[in-house]
């Protein structure tokens, strides 16, 4: 029988912490949970094996090096009605089970939730969870869903009925950083119907491993260009006024010389993107302490 959610999580060398997200799991609600491991090393590997001793769920491993390739692995397999993603080193709230079995009915293709964010060591609240909430805020004030469905970049956080994700044949784009910008803004312009429930359904966390913490300079540019893409799709779509900022795109390419700047700027420029959009985010003074911590490396 098709089971109510398929839960896909894209793996690499986090088993502690992997274990974590899998004892939030709401197991009984029978979901089907896929574990897509991308070259994690023998020992790494072994210590997620041991968790079948605990855990119910399947595991597929590959050797592709971005998330992308293994949420999309994760997409080949999955078989359930609605798609839920978590990253390895994140978690869902203790409100999950409750919020999945109150929607499993419903006939939007997504539901958003609000999310909360947790430093991953000590569970001292975060800032991660930002982002959305100034969107749903945003939602509130232009009394449209259109600020979720065009700028919330990331799979979290949503359940997504698969059957939109395999009609419209959206996929993770397989690149170093940046993965999911596309997928995410695809589901929510593609959507018929979307839900807002202003719950926290899911904690992201702030971790000195994940990958938005350390951005070198192949992840920074992956990241910038997923955005130029994103935007000329919202262009094309008609949707150019929820274009995603590229100012950090812009002020952070100079570190890497004139040179590099200025074809990003040029870049920028000639792809009709707005680079003062999201000015007063980037340098809010706390979003810019958070920035220099997150800064490329």
């Amino acid at each position: 029988m098709e089971p109510n959610f398929s839960i896909i999580i894209p793996h690499h060398e986090t088993p502690r912490l992997l274990s974590r997200l899998l004892a939030s799991v709401p197991w009984s609600l029978q979901p089907e949970v896929i574990v897509v491991d991308d070259a994690s090393g023998a020992e790494a590997l072994a210590e997620v094996e041991k968790l079948h001793d605990e855990f119910d769920f399947q595991l597929y491993c590959i050797d592709r090096h971005t998330a992308g390739a293994a949420r999309n692995e994760g997409l080949r397999h999955a078989c359930g009605r609605w798609l839920i993603f978590a990253d390895a080193d994140d978690y869902f709230t203790a409100d999950a089970a409750r919020l999945w079995q109150k929607h499993v009915n419903d006939t939007a293709d997504v539901v958003f939730f609000d999310v909360t964010s947790a430093y991953s060591d000590s569970g001292r609240r975060a800032y991660r969870d930002r982002q959305v909430k100034r969107l749903i805020r945003r939602c509130e004030r232009e009394k449209t869903l259109w600020p979720l469905c065009a700028m919330h970049t990331n799979p979290w956080g949503k359940m997504i009925r698969r059957a939109l994700v395999v009609g419209r044949r959206i996929w993770f784009e397989e690149i170093p950083s940046a993965n999911d910008a596309m997928f995410s803004v695809q589901v929510g312009v593609e959507a018929a119907r979307v839900l807002l429930d202003e719950s926290e359904m899911y904690c992201v966390t702030v971790s000195d491993v994940s990958l938005t913490s350390n951005l070198s300079r192949d992840r920074f540019e992956s990241n910038g260009e997923a955005r130029l893409r994103v935007n000329a799709y919202l262009r094309d779509a008609g949707l150019g006024r929820y274009q995603l900022s590229v100012l950090n795109y812009l002020l952070g390419a100079w570190r890497y010389g004139i040179g590099y700047g200025w074809r990003v700027l040029r870049r920028c420029m000639a792809n009709g993107n707005r680079p003062w959009v999201g000015f007063w985010h980037v340098f809010n003074p706390v979003n810019f302490y958070h920035s220099l911590k997150s800064a490329p490396k």
